[in-house]
This record gives C-alpha cells, sequence and structure tokens, in this order.
C-alpha cells in the first residue's frame, strides 16, 4: 500500500504496512493535556545555531512541502533543552488542513491548530548522516521541534518559503532557493516554553525514534499564506489538504512541559 491521506491509505490503515502504528507504544503525535503534563522547571532553553540558508531547495513530495538545505551550506546546530547531544538540520516541512480549525498534527487540550511546522534534525555526534541516523532507528536519533501555526498576521520571515507554494504546487516538482533563507528568524526569539517527550514519526515507517519538543507559543500566519498552502496538490492532482496524523495513545510515557 502506498501510504497517504485519503480514506483508503490514510492513516487509519497505516497498520496494514506499519504493524507499529498499532502496537507501538510511543506513537505521534499525541494531545497534550496540561493537568496530565509534569512540569519539569530544570529543563532549559534550546540553543539553537542556524546560520541564514543560500543554498537547498522547495519541494511538494505528494505528502506535504518542505525545505531541504544543501549539504555543503548546512552548519546547523542545535542543543540543550532536553537534549544530552548536539544534533544538525534535515530539513523542515508543513502539515495543514482545508479550514483554520484544523491542520496541525499535535493538540493542546484536545484544540487543534491552522497548521503544525517541523524542523527535523538528527544526532551528529553518534551517526555520520540522516539516513544512517534512520537506518539505526535508536530512541532520540531523531529529534523535531513543532510549531503551532494559526491565522493571523502576516508571517514575513517564513514569506520567501510561501511565496514558493505556487511554484511546488504539483507533486513532485521542486523549486530552488533564491534567496538568503533565515530559519532562525522564524522560530521565537524566546525559546524556553515547549513540551517535550519520546515519541516517532508522523508518517511511515513511523519508527519510534524521535524526540518531541513542540512549542507552547503558535507562530501566526495571514490568511492568505494558509490559502496558499492549500493550494498544493498531492499526487492525484487534488489539494493536499488534511495531511496530519490524529493523535496517538500516551500509554506510560511522561510527558513534560518547560513552563508553569
Amino acid at each position: 500500500m502506498v501510504w497517504g491521506y485519503d480514506k483508503e491509505n490514510g492513516p487509519a490503515n497505516w497498520y496494514k504496512s506499519c504493524p507499529i502504528a498499532f502496537i507501538g507504544k510511543r506513537q505521534s503525535p499525541i494531545d497534550l493535556i496540561d493537568n496530565e503534563v509534569k512540569r519539569d522547571s530544570s529543563l532549559e532553553p534550546l540553543v539553537v545555531s542556524y546560520p541564514p540558508f543560500s543554498k537547498g531547495k522547495f519541494l511538494n513530495n505528494g505528502h506535504s512541502v518542505q525545505f531541504v538545505p544543501d549539504a555543503s551550506n548546512n552548519l546547523s546546530e542545535l542543543s540543550g533543552g532536553p537534549l544530552a547531544k548536539k544534533y544538525k538540520f534535515e530539513q523542515f516541512h508543513f502539515h495543514w488542513g482545508d479550514k483554520d480549525s484544523e491542520g496541525s498534527e499535535h493538540r493542546v487540550n484536545g484544540k487543534m491548530y491552522s497548521a503544525e511546522l517541523h524542523f527535523v534534525h538528527w544526532d551528529c555526534e553518534t551517526h555520520a548522516s540522516f539516513p544512517e541516523t534512520v537506518k539505526a532507528n535508536k530512541r532520540n536519533g531523531l529529534c523535531v521541534l513543532g510549531f503551532f501555526l494559526k491565522v493571523g498576521a502576516e508571517n514575513a520571515a517564513l514569506k520567501p518559503i510561501t511565496d514558493m507554494l505556487p511554484k511546488v504546487k504539483k507533486a513532485g516538482s521542486s523549486e530552488p532557493l533564491a534567496i538568503e533563507f533565515d530559519m532562525r528568524s522564524v522560530m521565537p526569539k524566546d525559546l524556553t516554553d515547549y513540551y517535550t517527550y519520546d515519541g516517532s514519526l508522523t508518517t511511515p515507517p513511523l519508527l519510534e525514534c524521535v524526540k518531541w519538543i513542540v512549542f507552547k507559543e503558535p507562530l501566526e500566519v495571514s490568511a492568505a499564506q494558509m490559502e496558499a498552502f492549500r493550494a498544493v496538490e498531492n499526487g492525484n492532482g487534488e489539494p493536499l489538504v488534511g495531511n496530519y496524523r490524529p493523535p496517538c495513545p500516551v500509554h506510560s510515557r511522561t510527558v513534560a512541559a518547560s513552563f508553569k
């Protein structure tokens, strides 16, 4: 089965080719319930170094739109917070819905946001590359930063990316980065308030190797920016909307929060 987000090949059927979807105990995303979260004042702010990217590409893989930097131009580094090692940035991508009231993968007290942005990183102290890290499938081999998106003011930092969305409308299309892109400016200046837990990739193969860090405060995007996402097409030439996995059981995991 080629996975997707339609009724026939969507998340409810992923277990047919990925049994871990059904039997796994550390699957993502989850619903972040504030009165069930452990408050941990020892969690420090994240430390990020993302020198602006001058080379890379933006692409539509039929499941999402994704920015991938050129390896020769990737001097990124992520550490601190709940991380015991240093991580290197690999790519970022988005999940969104067909209306403003849904689209995020994680939820907060049952609430969904319009979209969710994921910054994917790999443990560069232990492994030599992203594929090697995925193949090893070790707990916390990957770290994903999650940012909720809500409709409000235009997001100037993301504008270079959202302006490229019409150019990658068709599945399989890509567009080279035309300008220097400052990824750090997309993130909040203050990286102190977040949820964190051990989880999985939210798309097949759903490997349980991800340290998740989901930030409390959402980023704003304009209604026009949000509509640009909804104009992107999947592999069938249909609007790519609803490309999110519903929340999974928490089971016995601890979900921590760095804020009160």
